[in-house]
């Protein structure tokens, strides 16, 4: 059976993964801060736009929706057209959402059924994780959204604060189907981006840390240089 793929929009990423990302399936981008797992997941919604699909955009930081968009309108891949059209649309996790985690599901499985996105991001999966894990349902939770968004052969993007010692270690990392880690370390006195695909489901892919770079034009992964 052949696999069906959406290209992600992300340049020389496509050519590690066999031509996209699986569909339906979740992908992990793991990192530590400053890494870029932001922009990766994000540039990949817009690309999608341009392709006449709709993207979700789920946010769990506290910042408005405007203050995200004002960052991301500094790349070019930006498209003002996009969200007025509403092939990207923003759903905030607010705090209420925390103190009651048994709403979030539902929340989010209607917003996904009101507008059937192609394309999903939730940035960052951390802090919903947190929230649950107090009340003890994580893996339900996760297990269920997951099954979820793949019922609409949809992709799934979420970003987390994980290094590559721990990700062997995290439920996410267990429940994706995917895992691209983005790192930023020293070498020589100098640091380099780079990404790496970890896993990746059902795709023969290129193993090994790549050296990225982001500039104004987005993400963009040099393959076949270390």
């Amino acid at each position: 059976m052949t696999i069906m793929r959406r290209e992600t929009g992300i340049v020389g990423l496509d050519k590690l993964i066999s031509g996209g990302f699986p569909v339906p399936s979740t992908v992990l981008i793991g990192g530590e801060p400053g890494t870029g797992k932001t922009t990766l997941a994000v540039q990949t919604l817009f690309y999608g736009a341009k392709k006449g699909e709709v993207g979700i955009y789920i946010t769990a930081i506290s910042e408005p929706r405007w203050v995200v968009q004002k960052f991301l309108s500094e790349f070019t891949f930006y498209d003002e057209a996009a969200i007025d059209k509403e092939k990207i649309l923003f759903l905030e996790i607010r705090k209420s959402f925390f103190e009651e985690p048994g709403k979030l599901l539902p929340r989010i499985k209607q917003f996904v059924e009101r507008y059937e996105p192609q394309r999903v991001v939730i940035d960052p999966i951390t802090p919903i994780k947190a929230a649950l894990d107090e009340k003890g349902v994580t893996r339900e939770f996760l297990h269920d959204l997951f099954e979820f968004l793949k019922g609409f052969n949809c992709i799934s993007i979420i970003t987390a604060e994980l290094s590559y010692n721990e990700i062997p270690k995290s439920l996410e990392g267990y429940m994706v189907d995917g895992i691209i880690l983005l790192s930023y370390p020293e070498e020589k006195a100098v640091r380099r981006k780079f990404l790496e695909v970890l896993k990746m489901r059902g795709t023969k892919h290129v193993t090994g840390k790549q050296l990225v770079d982001i500039t104004n034009e987005g993400f963009l992964v040099h393959a076949g240089l270390r």
